[in-house]
């Protein structure tokens, strides 16, 4: 008795029913059931839900156990809300609400009175206006104005409004360095959060029409009967609803955890990219953005463990950004989170051009039919397709053209832009398209500086040593073969350049160690293949090298778009040599050039130390190479040794394996290397050297207070400005170094 009256104490006493409610099994596990009779039932308009309080000062422990419906659960959760809470509490509970809208509204600048009450360094001075109008929501607003993005760039202007506002297809093309992911980054993240806005609130208004009817059927219960016959379920959710407490039943977890695991999470963007490192670029802009939202994103690309991958997929990310090749792969496999791509809402495609060139991502096409293989969906879909050259045309190949005449008439025949960007919508079946293209009729950045060093094959290690020892600065030199970084990354590891080499059979952890090597390096060298072309975003890269011409137009303007990116300077140089006269006239006709790239100043007096380093650094290599085949052999020949039981001693064995010819070599190797530390550690510009006779290209002396590369070409530029660009491409064939050397030579 004494129980029974400390439980009606705190407002609950023993409810009792009948056995006939228990006859038919239902009840299994129960343990008893208790009525609370003293509560208060408040409706929040906010929350669409009731909250029951208490009356009573003392609070009663309670345990809850885990219930099937997903809504009770909801509630059981947030079981603070339901708590009774004092007058102090909600004094405290509002303070900080206005304290931290008073914050949103300086960190936004959108309240011009809290100015005064802030350290400098929070003021932000970010221009909402610009950004709202385009139908950026606040909590991307917040994000990009802690990246102090403070305002739109013109294809971000150009675009925002169209996607967001009207729903619209977006073909963007522009210039490297303009800010196209997020041209297309907000309206995908803005679209997912409408999306679980409008999720949420379609479950809040069930929830709120199941509380109304239960508390209704509540109310006529009571009237009618206090011992009327209740079903256990009714009893479970109107005690829920009430206080979280009541009946208490054992049910099994594991099916519970089954059933909820069994019903996915929604896909609801897809990002593809040509390259991996630009897909992990993409992903920590993204998260940038979506800082201060819930929205989970996942990066699928080739040469990291698939496993990691899938476990990411499994936690059900909204945006997956990926390569075409791991992402067909995971496919294949049947990944179930993979498998909503033909109902995702956004489709990105990065550097749209090179992804859907013929011949090339044959798993593209794969997954582009797969997306389009439900009609329904893909009209309901938003597509956005970006690239710096996606209305760059150049000429048919060779080898087309020699099809064409062998065969006579034929489909072959060049693009005309509107006819590239066309196939572009007929194939991603993009139905309400928005075309913005504000890239230049050059196709390269406004304050790019080109420029060009004509030279034979030989002589371009001894044009690149010199201009990375004479331009200090992060330098990016480009290579269209695999063997070329190899070597150049080998023969500039021997000149203690500290080279950092990235191609496509590298490890992609290495590659990414690379990369931000690169970047922690004011004065890195990264030589790398076109895999470092497009679209990454190395932080102030002074000087962009092409140490072979590229093949074609778009590969020059994507390399070239690495430096003078955000409105920074930044200068290319295209080292080309006689046997590359074609590519080079193709490059200046597919861009519109009518007139030769300027010529870049060299002193050539200078190239003479160059050289020097140069040939003993090759030597070395040359002998390096040699030795290692050397040590392979022996190794060899030690095995055959211990695998036949033959014991010899080690001066047998050495001059068994070690003949005079080797001991030649690694004497002479020895010497090369003794040889080569002491011309490194005199300086390349001697004391006292004026400049007085640098070149006859060029008046400029080495006293002058500009040094960076992109100055002295501008002011050769000011000076002469048609003095570098009449030279004619046969004038490749001079070799003046060679010359000026052998005067000194024969002095």
């Amino acid at each position: 008795m004494t129980k029974l009256k400390h439980l009606e104490s705190n407002g609950w006493k023993p409810f009792k029913l009948d056995g006939a409610v228990f006859s038919d099994g239902y009840a299994e596990g129960l343990i008893g059931i208790e009525e609370l009779t003293d509560y208060n039932l408040e409706k929040s308009n906010k929350k669409t839900k009731i909250v029951a309080t208490t009356n009573k000062s003392k609070k009663r422990s309670k345990s809850v156990s885990k219930w099937q419906c997903d809504d009770i659960e909801e509630k059981i959760v947030n079981n603070k809300d339901l708590e009774p809470r004092t007058k102090k509490a909600k004094i405290k509970e509002s303070n900080t609400k206005s304290l931290s809208k008073s914050n949103k509204s300086i960190s936004l600048h959108e309240n011009e009175d809290n100015k005064t009450d802030c350290n400098e360094s929070d003021i932000i001075d970010i221009n909402v206006s610009a950004w709202s109008v385009l139908g950026t929501p606040n909590e991307i607003i917040k994000a990009l104005s802690d990246q102090k993005f403070y305002t739109p760039t013109i294809i971000q202007s150009l675009t925002l409004a169209p996607a967001i506002l009207g729903h619209r297809d977006i073909l963007g093309a522009a210039e490297t360095g303009s800010g196209k992911t997020l041209a297309f980054g907000i309206p995908i993240l803005n679209g997912i959060l409408e999306l679980k806005n409008k999720h949420l609130k379609q479950k809040q208004d069930q929830l709120q029409d199941k509380s109304d009817d239960e508390h209704f059927n509540d109310e006529d219960d009571f009237d009618r009967s206090e011992n009327s016959d209740t079903s256990e379920g009714e009893l479970e959710e109107n005690n829920a609803n009430i206080d979280g407490i009541g009946c208490v039943r054992v049910i099994d977890n594991v099916k519970i955890e089954e059933k909820r695991n069994s019903s996915t999470k929604p896909l609801y963007a897809l990002i593809l990219t040509p390259t991996r490192e630009l897909a992990i670029q993409i992903k920590d802009h993204l998260v940038k953005a979506a800082k201060y939202t819930d929205i989970k994103i996942a990066v699928v690309v080739g040469g990291m463990a698939a496993v990691k991958q899938e476990r990411l997929l499994s936690k059900g990310p909204e945006i997956v950004i990926a390569t075409p090749g791991r992402l067909w792969e995971l496919i294949q496999l049947g990944n179930v989170h993979l498998n909503q791509l033909n109902s995702i809402k956004y489709l990105a495609i990065d550097e749209t051009d090179r992804m859907l060139e013929k011949g090339h991502f044959q798993e593209l096409q794969d997954i582009i039919e797969r997306i389009n293989a439900n009609e329904k969906k893909s009209k309901e879909r938003q597509t956005f397709v970006f690239s710096a050259t996606l209305t760059l045309v150049h000429d048919i190949p060779d080898y087309l053209q020699r099809k064409k005449k062998r065969f006579g008439k034929s489909k072959i025949f060049k693009l005309t832009p509107g006819q590239k960007l066309q196939k572009i919508i007929d194939m991603l079946k993009i139905k309400n398209p928005k075309i913005v293209d504000i890239t230049k009729e050059t196709g390269t950045a406004t304050n790019l500086t080109e420029c060009r060093i004509a030279c034979t094959i030989d002589h371009k290690d001894y044009y690149l040593y010199y201009f990375l020892k004479r331009h200090s600065g992060r330098t990016l030199v480009f290579c269209n073969s695999i063997g070329c970084v190899k070597r150049l990354a080998t023969l500039f590891n021997i000149l203690e350049c500290n080279p950092l080499p990235l191609h496509a059979n590298m490890q992609q952890r290495q590659r990414l160690k690379n990369l931000e090597r690169f970047q922690a390096d004011e004065n890195g060298i990264l030589i790398a293949t076109d895999v470092a072309a497009r679209g990454l975003d190395i932080p102030n890269v002074e000087h962009v090298i092409h140490y072979q011409v590229p093949r074609t137009s778009e590969s020059y303007v994507h390399r070239s778009g690495r430096t003078a990116r955000a409105q920074k300077e930044g200068i290319t140089v295209l080292m080309m040599e006689p046997s590359e006269k074609q590519n080079y006239s193709k490059l200046c006709k597919t861009l519109g050039r009518t007139e030769d790239i300027p010529t870049f100043p060299v002193i050539d007096r200078l190239l003479i130390a160059v050289k020097e380093r140069i040939d003993i650094a090759r030597e070395i290599d040359s002998l390096e190479l040699k030795c290692k085949r050397n040590n392979v052999h022996k190794g060899w020949l030690q095995k055959a040794v211990e695998d036949m039981d033959i014991i010899l001693d080690e001066d047998q064995l050495e001059t068994t394996i070690e003949s005079k010819e080797i001991a030649d070599l690694r004497r002479s190797l020895k010497t090369k290397r003794h040889h080569l530390a002491s011309l490194l550690s005199k300086p390349l510009v001697p004391k006292g050297f004026s400049g007085k006779y640098p070149d006859t290209n060029t008046d400029y002396n080495l006293n002058q207070s500009y040094s960076k590369a992109i100055d002295i070409m501008k002011k050769v530029l000011e000076k002469d400005p048609k003095k570098t660009t009449k030279k004619n491409v046969d004038s490749l064939k001079r070799k003046r170094p060679i010359k000026k050397r052998k005067v000194q030579n024969s002095k």
